[in-house]
């Protein structure tokens, strides 16, 4: 990788160019979260939370996308019943992702359940 101020090569986990002192911001992706359509849990919205802060709410067949930097981030799908938490990593080879879930059904309650994860 190289700076954007000066050219210099660097690092790529670099915070700080070591020739001009210029801070590195970190390389952004996104994480798009699509809910699956079913007719179960149909009016249950669904939370969404990346590292712990809320980054939005997605209704049954709906979709949200939200910028995500390089690196393993903790995901938590939060409904009244239940929910789940899972480990989503964004890389450099593959900065753009797409996280598929849906509610899984169970006797007395329901959980999120991530469906599969597409590379973009």
């Amino acid at each position: 990788m190289f700076c954007n101020q000066c050219g210099e090569k660097i690092a790529d986990d670099a915070k700080f160019c070591n020739k001009c002192g210029f801070k590195i911001a970190p390389t952004m992706g996104s994480i798009t979260f699509a809910r699956q359509n079913k007719y179960y849990g149909c009016i249950i919205d669904v939370k969404i939370y990346m590292d712990g802060n809320l980054v939005g709410t997605v209704g049954n067949g709906k979709e949200i996308t939200v910028p995500a930097s390089i690196g393993m981030h903790k995901i938590a799908f939060d409904v009244w019943s239940g929910n789940g938490i899972n480990d989503i990593e964004v890389t450099k080879d593959h900065p753009n992702i797409k996280v598929v879930f849906k509610l899984g059904m169970g006797a007395l309650t329901s959980k999120p359940k991530i469906v599969e994860v597409i590379n973009l």
